[in-house]
């Protein structure tokens, strides 16, 4: 789903909190220095000066330079900068002030603490000084409004009040201060004049002059210049007026967060309007300024001011590819009522034409529902392509949940030539589910309807259970320690097998995957599975020991899509085969543990022991097809499973015996510091029950007495190292290998490194969509994997991936690039190799593919282009989202 917040909201909503301050009410803002009343002949008024409140807060010093946050250390004495209280308004400031007057600090006179809340290379930050009154959360009518000055006085005749000299007016977390304060009754109007300065919770702002009207709320505030400390954001206005309808109307803003002197990017607005109360802005002229050159430009942008949803335009991007050529996205998005909305993402492709996409959203409380859909008109190959499909996820009752997962697609090649804003996966096929589950109070009841739409050539028809039925519980038998869980399915498999051949566009001639299948294979149709199960665990600190027993149950109703050129014998084929076995097991292990040290650290040792025995009869179930099975990957956790089988349509027999022991090293806040895991399984018998009557397989793995050895190991050898690996050896066969070993070294600053390897030997693999083992050559890998991210300056790093297959002596993905960071954006620069598949030119070769990827983010703003760039960097640098999110 795109992002329904454009990248320039967080400009906006920080200059309307700037607005607040001046439109507060200040009505008693004369009777806090001077107390008038009428004389006694009503001619005029007698005003006589007040004491201040014992209360008042402090005055803050002028702003020479900025005091320091609560938590800073002791700074360096600063001069005053001397202020004449009646400089008339042309000799004041201009409306950039200097950096220190903006509540900029230096890095040089930052503490530790705030020094390592910022990049290396910032020259330092903003800090709101600390004042009485800034986190004050009590509402604004419930708060008395204090007025300090060094003078004051009221002329009869006028009917206006004056404050003279460092004038200070608060109410809780808002601040005022200027030279002069005069409050018009006559009119209702307060005026601020000379070095003006507003303050609210995270903000500042200044100006030459302000002035409100107290009956109307309208204020206005000439040459503003502001700061937001959070967002780490300045930027100036010639004016800024409070409408008597409480819009904040900005004239010739501008927006950046850029170090004060370094206008690296800014946003420049000729007209702003902001709606506090209904959240929505609007901007006219918009432009985007790098190093004062336009760069961007759009005549109107409506836009969000908090988390309320406000139809408007969208921002828009801008890409390059090879297939479509230049990209044009223009999103817009419809606010149609509080629980549902849409978003349309019209496309202009330069090679292929307009494409329209677009969603609509539904949403309640317990549901979520969302309808896709896009049309192309597609001119590169003359052909319509179009994408529909809904995703439902909620609840009918406190019970009941529903689920919908649809797509449908015009052509398998679509995810494959085009991009898409919508939140669609594209892979190997497209879901076409839907479920509803009702939930008991130990069980659940699950119907399932599950198809499946192809988005590649080169794959198997998959089977689609249309429906699928499922029950599932679990219960203590009251009392007795004993544990019943059942689980029971009906399903019915389908598929429609395709035929003939597939032409790739360089001509070659392929035949359809569904021809390699044969038998069984071929088979579509019914299913029941049922597997009670009964247990009874017993556990201590030291211990536990859970004997189990279950029985696994399946009957098929079958039909075949017969070929007359399969050897197969379909007619003398079993249509209604069935099984039905018996399992047990016992699994038992204890928990010892010792305090100990390494290397200086007091930790605590375990060593945990695990036996578990298994035992299941050997039942001849080769009639069985292969609808959903397959053979569970071989590691240390798989040893302590009650089947080498997932899914239903194999249950393998065991007489065996698995060992194993793990061993961890726990720091005393629980940290897991060390692990270390060994184990093998030992066989009293041979396995006799394959998936396909041992094609591909050797007879010697399944007559072995001993399986291979698994081992897996972690160790964080400190904060920025960490090592882990798994490995299987097989005693018996040497052949028969597999293991990893990956480290991960990031030490802060930006520095990360990952190197791995893995290999797998002869491992025998299965592979459902064929229908067969693989063979050798597919089964080995062999690969290293390097990625890092090193800075070779405070600003500039290098980044890199080199991806190899050592079997097939080729580079599956190399890049390099650098990035220069700064604190206001960032710029990446990769050369990327890769192999692609491209199943129109062929469909079965892969081949190598080059490109060039910029990007460049406008911090605070967002990513102008290249938001490819940032994904490849997440896929293939591990560690690097997390190095991304904790910078500046």
């Amino acid at each position: 789903m795109a992002n329904r917040t454009p990248p320039f909201r967080p400009a906006f909503p920080l200059l309307l909190v700037s607005g607040l301050l001046v439109v507060q009410p200040l009505s008693s803002l004369a009777d806090t220095q001077v107390d008038c009343r009428p004389s006694a002949d009503g001619a005029g008024w007698s005003c006589e000066p007040v004491a201040a409140p014992a209360n008042l807060p402090p005055r803050p010093a002028r702003p020479a330079a900025l005091a320091p946050a609560p938590q800073a250390e002791p700074q360096p004495e600063r001069r005053e900068e001397s202020v004449t209280q009646s400089a008339p308004a042309a000799q004041m400031r201009s409306p950039s002030f200097p950096a220190n007057e903006m509540d900029w600090v230096p890095r040089e006179q930052l503490s530790e603490e705030q020094r390592a809340q910022i990049a290396p290379y910032c020259g330092g930050t903003y800090v709101e000084p600390a004042r009485e009154g800034r986190d004050d959360a009590t509402p604004f009518d419930q708060l008395p409004i204090y007025a300090t000055a060094d003078t004051s006085r009221f002329e009869q005749g006028s009917q206006t009040g004056t404050l003279e000299g460092d004038v200070l007016l608060s109410q809780g977390r808002l601040q005022a201060q200027s030279n002069v304060a005069s409050f018009d009754q006559p009119n209702n109007q307060i005026l601020l004049d000379g070095d003006v300065r507003l303050r609210d919770q995270g903000v500042l702002v200044t100006g030459q002059s302000a002035s409100m009207q107290i009956d109307s709320g309208e204020a206005r505030i000439e040459q503003v210049s502001y700061v937001v400390h959070d967002a780490h954001a300045r930027g100036t206005a010639t004016k800024l007026m409070r409408r008597d309808d409480a819009v904040i109307v900005l004239t010739d803003g501008t927006y950046t967060t850029c170090e004060p002197g370094e206008n690296t990017w800014a946003l420049h607005s000729d007209d702003i309007e902001l709606d506090r109360e209904k959240g929505w802005g609007e901007a006219r002229h918009v432009t985007l300024r790098v190093k004062d050159v336009p760069v961007f430009y759009t005549p109107y942008l409506y836009f969000p001011l908090d988390d309320r949803r406000q139809t408007g335009l969208l921002a828009p991007s801008v890409s390059n590819s090879t297939d479509n050529g230049t990209e044009l996205v223009t999103p817009y998005y419809f606010n149609l009522a509080p629980n549902y909305d849409a978003t349309l993402y019209p496309r202009l492709m330069s090679r292929r034409g307009l494409q329209m996409e677009g969603d609509f959203r539904y949403m309640r409380p317990d549901q979520l529902t969302v309808l896709s859909a896009s049309f192309l008109d597609d001119r590169e190959y003359d052909e319509n392509r179009w994408l529909y499909g809904i995703d439902h996820q909620g609840g009918l009752a406190s019970r009941i949940v529903t689920e919908v997962d649809y797509t449908n697609i015009s052509d398998p090649y679509y995810f494959q030539d085009l991009n898409s804003s919508l939140d669609t996966r594209s892979g190997t096929y497209v879901n076409q589910r839907a479920a509803v589950t009702y939930r008991g109070d130990s069980w659940s009841l699950r119907g399932t309807l599950h198809a499946y739409e192809l988005a590649t050539i080169a794959s198997l028809t998959p089977y689609q259970r249309l429906p699928q039925l499922q029950l599932t519980g679990s219960s203590y038998l009251a009392g007795s320690g004993f544990k019943v869980d059942y689980r029971a399915e009906y399903s019915y498999f389908d598929r429609d097998l395709e035929s003939g051949t597939i032409t790739g566009e360089d001509g070659l001639i392929f035949a359809e995957p569904d021809e390699n299948l044969v038998g069984l294979q071929r088979a579509t149709g019914h299913r029941i599975s049922v597997s009670p199960a009964v247990s009874y665990p017993w556990r201590n600190s030291w211990a536990f020991v859970t004997p189990g027993a279950r029985i696994q149950s399946v009957y098929y109703d079958l039909d075949f899509d017969a070929r007359t050129a399969d050897p197969f014998d379909y007619a003398a084929a079993d249509t209604n085969p069935s099984s039905t076995i018996p399992v047990a097991s016992l699994d038992a292990g204890l928990y010892f543990d010792r305090d100990t040290s390494w290397f200086g650290n007091s930790l605590r040792q375990t060593l945990e022991p695990r036996a578990f025995y298994l035992y299941a009869p050997h039942k001849d179930q080769s009639d069985q097809p292969l609808f959903d099975t397959n053979e569970n990957t071989f590691s240390y956790n798989s040893l302590f499973r009650d089947d080498r089988f997932s899914g239903n349509d194999r249950t393998g027999d065991a007489n065996q015996l698995a060992i194993g022991v793990t061993s961890r090293a726990l720091e005393t806040n629980g940290l897991e510091r060390a692990r270390a895991s060994l184990g093998q399984v030992f066989y009293f018998a041979d396995r006799r029950v394959q998936l396909l009557d041992n094609q591909g397989k050797s007879a010697q793995d399944e007559t072995e007495s001993s399986s291979a050895y698994a081992a897996e190991a972690m160790y964080r050898i400190n904060q920025a190292w960490r090592v882990r690996g798994n490995v299987l050896w097989d005693p018996n066969n040497s052949s028969n290998g597999a293991g990893s070993l990956i480290a991960n070294y990031q030490p802060g600053a930006g520095k990360i490194f990952n190197a791995g390897y893995r290999y797998r030997n002869r491992i025998n693999t299965f592979d459902s969509l064929t229908g067969n083992f693989l063979s050798d050559r597919d089964q080995r890998v062999d690969q290293s994997d390097l990625s890092f991210m090193w800075p070779l300056h405070p600003q500039w790093s290098v980044i890199g991936r080199w991806q190899h297959d050592f079997a097939g002596d080729r580079t599956l993905e190399a890049f390099g690039g650098l990035e220069y960071d700064s604190c206001c954006w960032k710029l990446r620069f990769i050369n990327r190799y890769w192999l692609d598949y491209n199943e129109r030119e062929s469909v079965a070769n892969d081949t190598g593919n080059t490109g060039i990827f910029l990007q460049i983010v406008l911090k605070g703003l967002g990513s102008v282009t290249g938001n490819r760039v940032e994904s490849l960097l997440d896929e293939g640098i591990p560690g690097y989202r997390e190095r991304d999110n904790n910078g500046f």
